[in-house]
């Protein structure tokens, strides 16, 4: 029973801000020391992302540092964000709400008991027998494991849904210091949620899961984290995240296409997380690709930021909605993370 993605939405917050309004708003609203000033121009002034999306209602609230407070942002943003992607979703479909079976949620910017599949499942009116499980703890590269559980569900559901979510509010986690991978963190994330819609009901158009593979290096676990520091998430992102992320998509690709006797030009489409400019200029040249391979990943990037877990499905949705996809065109999703981990889907559109 083969697997297919056959939809994806997505949802922001309401408040958004171009990288130059951050800017202002930092010097308006806090005493910046000439370092952070500097550092945050850079970082801020980089044309890789242009805008982003945050969970608050006025400009004070980011500088809140209460955790009680940040974790309440968390949950009513995070449940409202999820509804929305998910409803949107199942609408774009066609599809009985009662038809979902399983809902995968990812996210890593709060903790909740219940997880956010509680929240989700009341909130958007799914099945009370519904499948659900929360994935916490795994950073940038949390969609890709919800859309492998997703797809295992399906392997032993026959003629049935489910729906793979991230769901990130990188606002809640905060962090002010004039540490430059504080103040790099502060520049680029942003806060969003996505729901991919996977079935095994045959006759349906789709991108049809062909392989998944991961790989996890432990020894890189402090070069891209995030940490406890006085009670509340701090990010932690060193120089080499490029260097590491790059070299572990090289490797990780390498395996799936000698697995599916492929190679670099059978892939038409690259859905690859967009962690950063940086990031992708070196995942574009340790893959030797071509100018224009990464083009949504870019896009997405520069409309929206990092969010985290579900900025790799906002380019899948990318990709779905403005390319011209024929049957047998192949595409490769690969996202990274903490851990440092990385995972890589091969989707054939049938």
């Amino acid at each position: 029973m083969n697997a297919k993605i056959i939809n994806i939405s997505t949802a922001n917050p309401g408040f958004k801000l171009s990288q130059r309004e951050s800017l202002d708003t930092l010097r308006h609203a806090k005493k910046l020391s000439r370092r952070e000033d500097i550092l945050y121009e850079r970082f801020l002034s980089d044309k890789g992302i242009g805008y982003r999306y945050f969970s608050i209602d006025k400009i004070e609230d980011f500088f809140v540092e209460d955790q009680d407070l940040l974790i309440k942002r968390f949950q009513g943003s995070a449940e409202r964000l999820s509804v929305a992607s998910v409803e949107k979703c199942i609408k774009g479909s066609g599809i009985s709400k009662d038809r979902i079976g399983c809902i995968v949620v990812s996210t890593c910017t709060g903790y909740l008991c219940p997880g956010l599949t509680s929240y989700i499942v009341e909130g958007a009116g799914l099945s009370p027998d519904i499948f659900a499980l929360d994935i916490v703890g795994m950073g940038c590269g949390g969609a890709m494991p919800a859309l492998e559980a997703c797809h295992n569900y399906l392997n032993t559901h026959k003629d049935d849904y489910a729906l793979a979510i991230s769901t990130e509010i990188c606002s809640s986690a905060l962090f002010w210091g004039d540490d430059p991978e504080l103040i790099l963190s502060n520049s680029i994330f942003g806060d969003g949620s996505a729901a991919c819609l996977l079935t095994n009901k045959a006759g349906v158009k789709g991108l049809r899961i062909m392989d998944f593979k991961s790989k996890i290096e432990p020894h890189h676990r402090d070069n891209l984290r995030l940490r406890t520091e006085n009670s509340r998430l701090r990010n932690v992102i060193k120089d080499v995240v490029p260097e590491i992320a790059s070299a572990l998509v090289k490797e990780i690709t390498h395996t799936l296409f000698e697995r599916n006797e492929l190679s670099r030009e059978d892939v038409k489409f690259w859905a690859m997380h967009p962690g950063g400019r940086k990031v992708l200029d070196a995942i574009q040249a340790a893959m030797d690709l071509k100018e224009g391979d990464l083009d949504h990943s870019r896009k997405v990037l520069y409309d929206y930021g990092n969010m985290s877990s579900p900025t790799v499905l906002y380019v899948l949705r990318d990709i779905l909605e403005n390319s011209p996809l024929n049957t047998g065109d192949l595409v490769l999703m690969a996202s990274f993370g903490a851990g440092f981990s990385g995972y890589e889907a091969l989707l054939s559109y049938e």
